[in-house]
């Protein structure tokens, strides 16, 4: 069987240069070029532009006839992945003029690149061309590690914003049953100010984010919900960042990350006619602790858990609650639980509306003539006490481990809105302790100064309210 190895990319359109792959042991069988993509399409003010595409075409055909000999990227040469790699211990070349390097990486640029390109590889390359044993050269014999997810990406060749993928924890490691969030980082890599929409990390519909588990096919993560968003531009100035996060576990199209095992992300922001294509993000899921957790995992891997999840949680869909609840129990104090329990308590934070069918008219014939039941809304009153005993265990109590857990911005989320629902509900000290070890805690984990010190004014602000 063969397979295509391509983006998920929303448009549709072709990749510049791709491997076939056969799907069994993943070895590299062939070379396509695709002249209908990017590298049609010659950068704004290039005065050279036929010559341009006729070069790009030039060297996306020598780029992918490189893979089909097992030609590392020049920055991957050293990568080791599901236990295959390096091939003949050779060292990153992440500045060489070669045809397996991107000429959009290196420092300066594609100008930079093609300044002094000699059209050719490298020497590391040619002797290993020329002299590795013949299985490694070969084309199907050697397992391949690596595959061109978003190559299609319409990436500038000299963008002046850089996304980063990330995860606050050393080894990138998550428990069983504990859903993933991944930090994104935009940054202004240029020396001029760019102007960015400020909703363009909270806006799903322009990311493009794929998530494969080790030896499996890649999915795409699609959100469960699309937001209604008005956005205005902002300044990033250079070397300045912006930040947000986005689940990665589960959508639309079910769990993704629900097995032990590795796993990689990676994500396409698309801005203004541009892709800005992140790192691929290596993610480690441990195995359950016992089978009490397997016997869990049964009913946790369900759509209503994850929606209950994505959406913050609900006073609906008990059945999910139910589930959510067992897991707070069994993995008491671990990130699993932690993640439960958040979602356990935020619906008793605000008044809760609920449509509720009315069946009673509907059988005794009034109604809306339709003959279904009508609706009314019922408001729930929220249950600070309740929410409280949810919140202070998942967020409080051990918060190093909270914001462990949860990551820096979401926890910093959590925690605010959990102090603005006690502050409105007549307790603003409460309000201002809770803020004060989300302070504690944030400059213990050395987030920005910026963002410490607008949890302090915060803090403050509800400390004289109590004065």
């Amino acid at each position: 069987m063969w397979t295509l190895f391509a983006s998920l990319h929303e448009n549709g359109t072709s990749l510049g240069g791709i491997m076939f792959d056969d799907i069994g042991p993943n070895h590299r069988q062939g070379t396509a070029i695709f002249e209908d993509a990017f590298i049609k399409v010659p950068p704004a003010g290039e005065l050279s532009p036929v010559a341009w595409v006729r070069r790009m075409r030039f060297w996306t055909a020598v780029h992918e006839i490189g893979h089909s000999f097992n030609l590392a990227h020049s920055w991957q040469k050293a990568l080791v992945d599901n236990g295959h790699g390096p091939w003949i211990n050779l060292a990153n070349e992440p500045e060489a003029r070669s045809f397996m390097n991107y000429p959009f990486n290196v420092a300066g640029g594609q100008s930079a690149f093609f300044a002094n390109f000699a059209f050719r590889f490298s020497d590391n390359e040619l002797l290993f061309l020329r002299h590795a044993p013949g299985k490694f050269v070969q084309h199907g014999n050697a397992i391949w590690f690596d595959h061109h997810g978003f190559e299609q990406a319409a990436v500038s060749p000299e963008p002046a914003l850089q996304l980063e993928l990330r995860v606050h924890r050393p080894d990138n490691t998550f428990a069983f049953l504990e859903p993933v969030d991944v930090e994104m980082k935009l940054t202004n890599i240029s020396d001029e100010p760019v102007l960015v929409p400020d909703t363009c990390l909270q806006d799903t519909d322009g990311m493009t984010i794929v998530v494969k588990r080790q030896r499996d096919d890649a999915r795409q993560q699609r959100s469960f919900a699309r937001l209604c968003l008005k956005s205005v531009k902002v300044v990033l100035a250079p070397g300045q960042s912006m930040y947000g996060t986005v689940p990665v576990s589960a959508g639309l199209d079910g769990w993704n990350v629900d097995e032990p095992g590795r796993y990689l992300v990676q994500m396409a922001l698309h801005l203004d006619g541009e892709d800005l294509v992140s790192n691929p993000l290596a993610l480690k899921v441990d195995p359950p602790m016992d089978r009490a957790v397997e016997k869990l995992a049964q009913d946790y891997f369900s759509d209503d858990v994850a929606r209950v999840l994505a959406f913050g949680g609900t006073q609906v869909l008990t059945g999910a609650n139910d589930v959510l609840e067992e897991v707070a129990a069994t993995l008491a104090g671990q990130a699993p639980a932690r993640h439960a329990q958040v979602a356990l308590g935020r619906p008793y934070t605000i008044d809760y509306k609920l449509i509720v069918p009315d069946f009673s008219e509907a059988l005794s014939g009034a109604g809306d003539g339709s003959g279904g039941p009508t609706a009314r809304i019922e408001v729930q009153a929220a249950d600070p006490a309740r929410a409280k005993a949810y919140l202070d265990s998942a967020l409080l109590e051990e918060p190093e481990a909270a914001a462990e857990a949860l990551g820096h911005i979401r926890y910093k989320q959590e925690v605010d809105r959990f102090a603005d629902t006690l502050a409105e509900q007549g307790d603003p000290e409460a309000a201002a302790d809770t803020l004060a070890t989300l302070q504690t805690t944030l400059e213990a984990r050395n987030v920005r100064p910026s963002v410490v010190a607008e949890v302090a004014a915060r803090q403050e602000a509800y400390s004289r309210a109590v004065r």
